[in-house]
């Protein structure tokens, strides 16, 4: 393997954009209640289950493009790789795989705190890196080496774990725990989802 070096922000900013538009396919079997959503004004419920598997497509996204080609479409075609921290020269094995995406769902009690941490970090790695022991690499060179941002860290930690703290207790309190059921419209409304149309993401995944 050629040397790796630590990826630019730009570079995972798009593979992380790509990656947005690639994962609305995983969402094909769910259309119906998002046509209901868009295109009525009638309650769209939702039982538990389907609820968690929406929950988890990301993780099981990235899971599968773990698995089979150590990243995901975005991270391909912006030359980047996850690989483990220890030995970038070996593969990833099923542990690293599953932890990682798995420790990424975190996001919806901390928003994006859990990759800000990346900000404190030479090697830019972040909370879903810690677990499972991986790091995000490019294969050439950057233009300049990576900084630790304490203020900008500080900063944002503070306000994505105030933030996902909010949204995810907003998002709690729709839930009808007695039939173990949702009406996404109720989700949609929230201001967990306000919140997150305001913030654009800056990962450091």
């Amino acid at each position: 393997m050629d040397s790796v070096y630590v990826p630019s922000t730009i570079r995972r900013l798009i593979a992380h954009a790509i990656d947005q538009v690639v994962r609305l396919i995983f969402y094909i079997p769910f259309l119906k209640p998002f046509f209901l959503l868009i295109f009525t004004d009638d309650q769209v419920p939702v039982s538990f289950f389907t609820l968690a598997l929406l929950f988890l497509i990301p993780a099981i996204y990235e899971f599968i493009f773990l698995v089979v080609m150590q990243a995901t479409p975005g991270k391909w075609f912006m030359g980047l790789k996850v690989v483990p921290f220890s030995n970038p020269k070996e593969a990833l094995d099923w542990r690293q795989c599953v932890l990682r995406p798995l420790t990424e769902r975190l996001t919806f009690f901390f928003s994006w705190a859990l990759y800000a941490l990346a900000f404190f970090r030479y090697d830019r790695t972040h909370l879903a890196d810690w677990v499972a022991e991986t790091r995000v690499v490019q294969f050439k060179p950057r233009v300049t080496r990576a900084q630790i941002r304490w203020i900008t860290g500080s900063l944002l930690v503070f306000l994505y774990v105030y933030e996902g703290l909010v949204s995810s207790a907003a998002v709690l309190r729709v839930m009808d725990w007695q039939n173990k059921r949702v009406d996404l419209r109720d989700i949609v409304a929230t201001e967990y989802m306000e919140d997150m149309t305001d913030y654009m993401p800056e990962p450091e995944e």
